[in-house]
């Protein structure tokens, strides 16, 4: 008998303690998304206030060139002319990472800024340029699931509208073409379809960690 009331208090305090452990990793993980939001709304104002309001066109290189004319017509005749060189995105430096412009989900009413490559740590300020460009229309956008970043990112529905604002102030309309999950671990799935099927992913976690809610986007002609 008192073996059983041993074992009986052993698995009271057992149980106690993991529904202890357990609340505590609620109120970090609480604490942590509210910390990363607030991080990421100060960036917000001060990468919005950076944007001009009239959109600045980049400068035509080529008609800079009085013979520019003279050396198309001399391009247009070799037999595999070289590809146009892709347009180089502006950026700004927000204390200390660097950012490529602004991504706002109107379906939602969510608007986030967009560091310019991305780490873990970079991660948790806001969601972060994981591979492509937009001028390639291979951009791939990340970003977690916190609370107030991509973790309505599920809602959107073909035809939603999304739109990316580079640092000249230029607006790309995009809209969702589909949804699609993805295994973690099934890296060329992601990378599959650029450039003929979308122009731009924007993908995250789910909550297990196991897969990637992926929505494939389409720039609006």
């Amino acid at each position: 008998m008192a073996k059983r009331r041993i074992i009986g208090r052993i698995m009271i305090v057992l149980g106690a303690a993991l529904i202890t452990a357990a609340l505590l990793l609620v109120a970090y993980n609480y604490y942590h998304e509210s910390k990363s939001k607030a991080a990421m709304d100060n960036v917000l104002v001060k990468l919005e206030n950076k944007i001009p309001e009239q959109p600045q066109q980049e400068d035509n290189i080529e008609s800079a060139s009085p013979f520019a004319v003279f050396e198309q017509e001399e391009i247009s005749h070799t037999d595999e002319p070289e590809p146009p060189a892709e347009e180089e995105a502006p950026t700004v430096d927000i204390d200390g990472r660097i950012y490529m412009g602004l991504l706002t989900m109107p379906t939602l009413g969510q608007e986030f800024p967009v560091i310019k490559g991305w780490s873990y740590d970079d991660m948790n300020i806001a969601p972060c340029q994981y591979s492509g460009t937009r001028a390639g229309r291979d951009l791939i956008i990340c970003s977690h699931n916190y609370a107030g970043f991509f973790d309505s990112l599920e809602e959107l529905r073909t035809g939603d509208e999304v739109i990316f604002t580079d640092l000249n102030g230029r607006k790309f309309t995009y809209e969702i073409s589909y949804t699609e999950l993805i295994s973690g671990w099934d890296g060329n799935k992601m990378f599959a379809g650029a450039k003929t099927d979308w122009d731009m992913t924007l993908f995250t976690c789910t909550w297990s960690g196991y897969s990637r809610v992926t929505c494939r986007c389409v720039l609006k002609k």
